[in-house]
């Protein structure tokens, strides 16, 4: 398995046949790009798989996914669709007549059919060519495999390992080593590695290495991970996903405040200026074509009252301020407190955190141990859900009607005082059609577990003596009334195992490949990449695979804008196993075991600035933000970058003093210890007039690791 770490590493040398290899933040894409480059290089990737147009020719291959490697791009620059796949259209190829009874229809795709050396439907075709260049119809074009592979030859293998800070030996033999195994390889990669100002590379680089090896969907591959029958959605007993009369709200009709999901010039706001008058307008804060929600996003829209002013924030068990590097500043911590910006903001917590103190309401929630979940299982090829329910009676304050104060309770009261669908009498249908209340949370997760008692063959009733013994007899009627009394044996059952799991060969073909295969697609060109243009510049990032170095919001480079000699360090943050978002600061216990975090430095970094374990030194970024704390000096810190444990120097959480109705609460220092990265403000978003987070310019996600530093004694 192939796992590329952050610069403070995740994987411990110590363990046997693991090796730690130090790569430098925020150039994951640079690491993927030297390894595809290898296995292109070398032929020692798979092309069979590479070359499935469509999942029925994969299967018939002998594998579990396919690729658009071997798609057409047009390449003509005067042509109406250049850069998009060709269509069937544009080849002069017929498509199949309509499927009438079909909600949507699909979308014909043109390869080089490998048999025939002609154009070709992908559906027509068993096996495209993947480095065909030339003319289809009249049209320019080539195979995304063959822009690919141009694309990560773009640098050489020093190169790469400059970049990176892998020696170019160590790339080749894990490039070696990755080609050498077949399907039987994978890579692993998520988490704080796309969280950087690049982190798009790192799930690209990701799913390309995998389906360049055809290990998608195989044992000892790319076997899927979490799978569980259904809870939450349409399941065996009950429907938990659809709502009758529920609004039709998209990004077709509608803009989400986090910016995501909708080019700029779709939207309304540059129509209108272009109507105006106004020639290539700019957005205040950037718009991100293919991103999905972000709450760090969402936060520098309200406080720039852009795209619109939002009227009510609800947050639950979200600390997104703390969470995102260069949102916890003065300027918009001001405006958050702010009516006028923010007229209402109401916070459901456990705790009174940094995002939580600046509420006008907190609602009081329940912890884990007092409330329900169902979260699917993460053993690699498992199939299961584990249930979360009230181990204890909730303490937290009662309603009228006797149901816990919780963020469940909160949602269905004003749900149901709005007059919103999907709430109170009638709200859930079941699978013979009948409505069910939904009036706290037992209406809810209960039937979620009912779902999971009767997933593929119900499991057995309980017996009266296992339910006492287990003390599952003493449950209230609250309970028993969100199920049938069929139901209720059975879901006793459920809640007595904790979940309910299959054996390991339950979706494990004899084949080798996942039983029950889904079709499963990687992108090796990505058209809606393509196709993006940035609102600022009209620049376009690579639809293929490359290295993508740091960049601002109009795609201009970070070192275009500051001295890489003068700031020539990145950072990268990780989470030690006693401290989270949310959570643990507030525990003597747990700061007993680390009252403080450090500033990991490399030895060598070291030596040459003249620090040592214990010296106070503080990293400075181009426009002046200081993040202080304790060198901690070792080898296990990559070189050109420091790195800092997640969840230390809190603002809140019984840090502060606190006045209440003239009464005076001390804090603790103790919580605030440590120290948390301080990430620059993006200058380009500045000289449009807003203010914003430096981020990944695709997916959006804030840039924790990354960024451009100093490094000086205190």
């Amino acid at each position: 398995m192939l796992d590329p770490t952050l610069a403070n590493g995740v994987i411990t040398p110590a363990s046997e046949g693991i090796n730690w290899v130090p790569i430098k933040p925020a150039t994951n894409g640079a690491f993927y790009s030297a390894i595809a480059q290898i296995l292109i290089r070398d032929n020692t990737f798979d092309a069979v798989a590479m070359a499935c147009p469509t999942q029925k020719a994969a299967e018939a291959a002998g594998y579990g996914g396919y690729t658009n490697a071997t798609y057409l791009v047009i390449t003509d620059e005067n042509h109406p669709n250049y850069r998009k796949l060709m269509r069937a259209a544009d080849a002069g190829l017929e498509e199949p007549p309509a499927d009438p009874a079909a909600t949507t229809q699909p979308t014909y795709y043109v390869v080089i059919d490998a048999a025939t050396g002609a154009p070709a439907l992908h559906t027509d075709a068993a096996k495209g060519d993947l480095f065909f260049e030339g003319e289809v119809n009249g049209v320019k074009v080539r195979t995304g495999f063959s822009m690919l592979r141009d694309s990560v030859n773009e640098r050489t293998i020093d190169e790469y390992a400059e970049i990176t800070g892998i020696p170019a030996s160590e790339i080749e033999r894990m490039g070696k080593e990755f080609g050498s195994h077949g399907y039987k390889v994978s890579v692993q990669a998520a988490a704080a590695s796309t969280a950087s100002v690049v982190g798009f590379d790192t799930p690209a680089g990701r799913e390309l290495l995998k389906a360049m090896m055809g290990s998608n969907q195989m044992t000892g591959g790319s076997f899927p991970s979490g799978q569980s029958p259904v809870t939450e959605g349409k399941g065996a007993c009950y429907d938990l996903t659809t709502i009758a009369g529920l609004p039709n709200v998209s990004a077709k009709n509608a803009a989400m405040i986090s910016r995501g999901g909708k080019a700029w010039e779709k939207t309304d706001e540059y129509k209108n200026r272009v109507a105006a008058g106004e020639k290539d307008p700019k957005p205040m804060l950037p718009w991100y074509t293919n991103a999905p929600q972000s709450d760090a996003q969402a936060i520098m829209s309200i406080v720039n009252q852009y795209p619109y002013q939002c009227k009510i924030l609800m947050t639950w068990m979200c600390n997104v301020i703390q969470a995102t590097p260069g949102a916890m500043r003065d300027e918009a911590i001001e405006k958050l407190k702010d009516t006028s910006v923010l007229p209402l903001h109401i916070v459901c917590d456990i705790v009174v955190g940094e995002m939580a103190q600046y509420a006008d309401y907190i609602v009081p929630d329940v912890t884990q141990y007092e409330s329900f979940g169902l979260p699917t299982v993460s053993m690699i090829g498992g199939f299961g859900t584990t249930i979360r329910w009230e181990a204890k009676a909730p303490e937290t304050a009662k309603t009228e009607d006797g149901r816990p104060i919780c963020w469940e309770t909160f949602l269905i009261d004003v749900a149901k005082a709005c007059e919103l669908p999907g709430w109170g009498e009638n709200a859930i249908p079941d699978v013979n059609g009948q409505m069910h209340p939904f009036n706290d949370a037992y209406d809810y997760y209960l039937k979620g577990v009912a779902n999971l008692a009767y997933a593929v063959e119900p499991v057995e009733d309980i017996t009266p003596e296992e339910a006492h013994m287990q003390g599952l007899d003493e449950l209230g009627d609250n309970w028993k009334k969100a199920v049938t009394a069929e139901e209720w044996p059975k879901v006793l059952k459920v809640l007595s195992r904790g979940g309910r799991y299959w054996p390991m060969d339950y979706k494990r073909g004899a084949d080798g490949r996942f039983k029950g295969l889904k079709a499963k697609e990687t992108y090796v060109y990505n058209e809606k990449r393509a196709l993006m243009t940035n609102p600022y510049s009209g620049k376009r990032l690579s639809p293929t695979l490359n290295y993508n170095p740091q960049m601002f919001a109009d795609l201009s480079l970070m070192t275009d804008h500051y001295s890489a000699e003068e700031y020539p360090f990145l950072c990268s943050e990780h989470k030690p196993k006693f401290r989270s978002v949310t959570m643990l600061a507030n525990s003597p216990i747990m700061r007993d075991i680390c009252a403080h975090n450090y500033m990991e430095i490399n030895t060598e970094d070291a030596a040459e600035l003249g620090i040592k374990d214990g010296d106070i030194i503080r990293a400075i970024t181009p426009r002046g933000d200081v993040t202080e704390g304790e060198a901690m000096v070792r080898d296990g810190q990559v070189k050109g970058a420091f790195s800092i444990e997640f969840g230390y120097e809190h603002l809140a959480y019984g840090a502060q003093d606190v006045e209440i109705d003239g009464k005076l609460v001390k804090g603790d220092p103790a919580i605030a210890a440590g120290t948390r990265i301080h990430m620059m403000l993006d200058p380009v978003v500045a000289e449009h007039g807003g203010m914003g987070i430096i981020a990944d310019t695709d997916a959006s996600s804030p840039g924790r690791c990354g960024g451009m530093f100093k490094i000086e004694k205190a």
